[in-house]
This record gives structure tokens, C-alpha cells and sequence, in this order.
């Protein structure tokens, strides 16, 4: 643990571009895990869940599916910041910058998928 407190001090002070990015990753998972608990509607049995290749596409399921993106969002915003901070001293700044750019371009996705999915609700 302490030294994954000096890694995140590291960076901070010498690497400004890596720890932005870190900044991004979390900010985008914080969005991804806010967005499907706000728009939760417990009350219902089904909601607006799921794409499906039957019919419109959009599938109606259990309202608990979408708690998956918030799931997802704590694995991508916290455990690939702590596996990119590991990264970085272990292997280098570029293997740590393109594992947390492909973990942003991943949780962009997963934010599309999701604003679409609500969207059609």
C-alpha cells in the first residue's frame, strides 16, 4: 500500500500528463457509475436495460442490469488507475499511458452504450 501512495506521489511531481489522464479515467467512471443509479426506477419490473438483435434492439430486462455499469465503472475507474500507477514504476510512463488511454477509450463505450440505452427508455 505504501507503495502505491509513492507511485501516485511520482507521478504527481514528475509525470503531470499521466496523472490528467488518471484524473480523466476517474471522472469518466465516476459519470459511469452515477448515470444508471440516477436513472434507476425501482418501481417498474422492467425497464429499458439491454441491447438485444431481436426487434428494435433495446430489450426490456430487470431493472438491477444497469447496477452492472456502476460495477464496471469502480473495476475501470479505481483498478486500472492502481494497475497503471503499478505500471508506470515497474515498466515505464508509455506501457502505463497506453493501459489507462485503451481503459478511457473503454469506459467511453461503456458511457455511449449506457446513454443509449437510456435514452431509448
Amino acid at each position: 500500500m505504501k507503495e502505491l501512495a509513492e507511485d501516485f506521489k511520482t507521478i504527481a511531481k514528475k509525470d503531470r500528463g499521466l496523472f490528467w489522464w488518471m484524473a480523466a479515467q476517474l471522472a469518466l467512471a465516476v459519470w459511469l457509475f452515477l448515470l444508471p443509479l440516477t436513472n434507476l426506477n425501482p418501481n417498474r419490473p422492467k425497464v429499458w436495460a439491454r441491447y438485444s438483435d431481436i426487434n428494435n434492439g433495446y430489450a426490456q430486462s430487470d431493472w438491477w442490469y444497469l447496477i452492472s455499469f456502476s460495477v464496471i465503472a469502480i473495476v475501470l475507474g479505481i483498478g486500472h488507475n492502481l494497475i497503471s500507477a503499478r505500471l508506470y514504476s515497474k515498466r515505464g510512463k508509455d506501457i502505463a499511458r497506453l493501459f489507462l488511454g485503451v481503459s478511457i477509450v473503454i469506459t467511453m463505450v461503456a458511457l455511449k452504450f449506457l446513454m443509449s440505452i437510456i435514452g431509448e427508455g
